[in-house]
């Protein structure tokens, strides 16, 4: 076993300089534990494990959650609709961890209202007509969260309803239910869980990609690996493998075994980004019926904008981008202008869409709607442990079972400590955030909603960005018009993210690519040069 640096502060450097050192690493020492991808799932295993006090490598061919965990419908859920598939394990699993991460990082899971309108008989609503029906899947709902329970769900007039949502149809609306799950931004959730990892030892590099195991004799031993960046290639030596690549796990699976069975069943989901103002419900999420399937949209205020998903249906396209086709989004365009009449809603609304793919399990004749959300994990006879499914809501008890089981042989590693370990300094936001957000604000000689950006995106590391502006007057410079990010973001970056091109911190590190009708383009040259600076 080799010997780790001791835990140090969640803004030590995690550069491209920091990756450079950990591919050094990775070609010199022996790890307790390897990681391939970084998702979502591969970095909450790389966080289990390296608290445990176990050496740990992770690897992600592309960029940190270029997969799956940038593309979710970025909620923190329980899983309402999981209940009518009696899959109530799954459900009180996901509801506890939710609470989990409200505390560890309050500003990556933020508690949000949710809507259910029922309607009279013949209009079609979310979740059918039945008051009663709702009423107790809703009661399940708030029993399995228990004491952790954000708020109690709650019946509202057709009045109270339009109120909240003013532009939803009313022709024949009764009233609605509400109840409650949570907000966050999918992709910072990835790379604060990443950063945390390396601050406490866990050597981590994107942009390097497995192209083959190595073994001895039988027994999977390590990973050849290229650096995309460089070109260099470099054997990292491991005692245990684990391939958490989502949706390319077979992929990594037939590099131990080109026999091995395909265990994955792609599903595709879009989503499309609109102008909040369309809908006039910036504090609450509506639950409307999808066109053309049996299945609900949500219609979620986030960022600024309004984000209506999402769909689910095969997939066996290519993995690395799945697009959001035309019809797709027409479908869900006319399902959201048919529940808002009064918000006018075209084509012409859409600002952006993104498509990812769920790696759920292969199951036999069960549509992709039908299938499991619960994640299960195999170890190949050559030791190579193979995580798929799974929710990025459990990510973390996802990670303590692949830990659980890769540590069975290993005799000084601990039990999971990551329900004690805040994620982006989240100990440090102040209860009452108005107040915290002023103070810093004349600190810094910065815009009170600036700060409240950066306490959105950051959380207890804003004041490292804003400290950054202090360096030089152009990094309070907005990068692009009508939205708030400054380039002293682009500089955080690079220096404490990792960010090693454009669209990483674009489509990443922040969300502008989604945000901006451009996606960045205008500022795209600007964003490449403070990072290479």
């Amino acid at each position: 076993m080799i010997t780790m640096p001791e835990p140090h502060s969640d803004t030590a450097r995690f550069s491209l300089d920091t990756r450079a050192a950990a591919i050094r690493r990775m070609g010199r020492d022996t790890f307790d534990l390897a990681i391939i991808g970084g998702g979502i799932t591969g970095a909450g295993i790389a966080l289990d494990a390296v608290s445990r006090g176990l050496s740990v490598a992770l690897i992600e061919k592309s960029d940190f959650a270029s997969g799956t965990s940038s593309r979710s419908s970025k909620l923190i859920h329980g899983g309402l609709r999981y209940l009518e598939h009696l899959e109530f394990s799954l459900v009180r699993e996901a509801l506890r961890e939710r609470a989990t991460l409200t505390r560890l990082a309050p500003h990556l899971s933020e508690p949000l209202a949710f809507l259910v309108p029922l309607y009279k008989a013949g209009i079609p609503s979310a979740l059918g007509n039945s008051r009663l029906k709702l009423s107790v899947g809703l009661w399940l709902y708030d029993l399995l969260a228990g004491r952790e329970n954000i708020g109690r769900h709650r019946w509202v007039s057709r009045e109270e309803a339009l109120r909240l949502a003013p532009r939803l149809q009313s022709n024949g609306l009764r009233g609605g239910f509400v109840y409650y799950d949570c907000l966050t931004n999918d992709s910072r959730l990835v790379i604060e869980v990443i950063k945390t990892a390396a601050s406490r030892g866990a050597a981590i590099a994107n942009y390097a990609a497995a192209r083959g195991l190595t073994k001895d004799g039988r027994r999977v031993s390590g990973i050849n690996l290229e650096d995309r960046l460089t070109g260099e290639t470099v054997t990292l030596r491991a005692g245990v493998v684990v391939n958490a690549a989502g949706v390319w796990s077979d992929e990594v699976s037939h590099l131990d075994n080109a026999e091995a069975p395909g265990r994955l069943r792609p599903s595709k989901g879009i989503h499309v980004v609109m102008p909040s103002e369309k809908f006039d419900n910036q504090q609450i999420a509506v639950l409307i019926p999808s066109l053309g399937e049996s299945r609900f949209l949500f219609v979620i205020p986030w960022c600024g904008r309004t984000v209506i998903g999402t769909t689910d249906s095969d997939y066996s396209g290519e993995l690395d981008e799945p697009l959001a086709e035309e019809a797709e989004v027409a479908r869900v365009v006319e399902s959201a202008a048919g529940s808002f009449p009064a918000a006018g809603i075209s084509d012409d609304d859409v600002i952006s869409t993104f498509a990812g793919l769920r790696p759920l399990v292969s199951a036999n004749g069960e549509s992709t709607a039908e299938v499991s959300r619960k994640e299960e994990i195999f170890e190949s006879e050559s030791g190579l442990i193979t995580i798929i499914g799974g929710k990025l809501t459990t990510y973390r008890h996802m990670a303590e079972r692949v830990v659980d089981l890769a540590v069975k042989s290993v005799a000084h590693a601990m039990p999971s400590v990551t329900s004690q370990i805040p994620l982006a300094a989240g100990e440090k936001l102040a209860a009452d955030i108005d107040v915290q957000a002023s103070s810093a604000a004349a600190e810094f000689e910065a815009p009170v909603e600036l700060v409240r950006h950066l306490m959105r995106s950051y959380g207890g590391n804003f004041r490292v960005v804003l400290e950054i502006t202090g360096e030089s007057a152009e990094f309070k410079e907005r990068l692009i018009e009508g939205l708030p990010h400054i380039a002293a973001e682009v500089v955080y970056a690079g220096r404490y993210e990792m960010a090693a091109t454009a669209a990483d911190f674009l489509v990443r590190r922040t969300r502008i690519a989604l945000l901006a009708r451009d996606h960045g383009v205008s500022c795209v040259g600007r964003v490449a040069e403070l990072l290479g600076g």
